[in-house]
């Protein structure tokens, strides 16, 4: 109990030493009484504080009233706990890198439901976090979420590597440069990641042969 207290109050002051000068005395107050609350409501650990952070600095930096930045924050600490409680009963739930994924998505306008149809897809947890922000950043591109979702989790189950994970926004992005919406751009996708599913991984033909040496002269 002694040790849980002197962390929070080391967390406190650690957050005043960030926000001091940086943001309004009642905004830093705020951000330290949600962080506060939310890391011992989940047992002292396992939630990312950085964004409520950087939400009332970056929101206090552009002169924004003090009531619109704590709303702002408050709203970020709602999907903060959105998505660790959408990672419960997962290897990802007290990952705070996945509750800051997920929270991206959420931002992004995917619900709790589909961070959690993400997160047991199956997929290694380092595939489900780049799916998280792939799946934030495919929903800001006007993807809708069930497309979306379609569309990670086919390409997390098909087994493809995390650079192919990464490169769907681009490759949907290409679709609509050539006038296909956003769902269907996406679908055709998940279509194709579907079909490898349903082929398999490539045969493996063990290693190349080695070429035979040239003929001597």
């Amino acid at each position: 109990m002694i040790l849980t207290v002197l962390a929070l109050l080391g967390m406190q002051q650690g957050i005043a030493d960030r926000l001091t000068g940086r943001v309004p005395p009642d905004v830093g107050a705020v951000v330290e009484s949600l962080a506060t609350r939310a890391v011992a409501h989940r047992g002292g650990g396992g939630l990312p504080l950085d964004p409520l952070i950087q939400k009332a600095i970056e929101g206090s930096a552009k002169g924004i009233p003090s009531e619109r930045v704590i709303a702002a924050v408050r709203l970020v600490a709602m999907q903060l706990d959105t998505a660790a409680a959408a990672l419960q009963a997962t290897s990802l739930e007290s990952d705070t890198v996945a509750i800051a994924a997920g929270e991206f998505a959420i931002t992004a306008g995917l619900s709790g439901r589909n961070i959690a149809q993400l997160a047991r897809s199956g997929a290694a947890p380092s595939d489900v976090i780049i799916g998280l922000r792939v799946a934030g950043t495919l929903a800001a591109l006007g993807v809708p979420p069930a497309e979306t979702v379609a569309l990670v989790m086919a390409t997390l189950q098909s087994g493809r590597s995390a650079a192919e994970l990464l490169a769907l926004p681009s490759r949907v992005q290409a679709e609509m440069a050539r006038g296909t919406a956003p769902a269907q751009a996406a679908a055709g996708l998940a279509r194709a990641a579907a079909a490898q599913i349903r082929r398999g991984p490539p045969p493996d033909h063990g290693p190349p042969a080695h070429p035979q040496p040239p003929p001597h002269p």
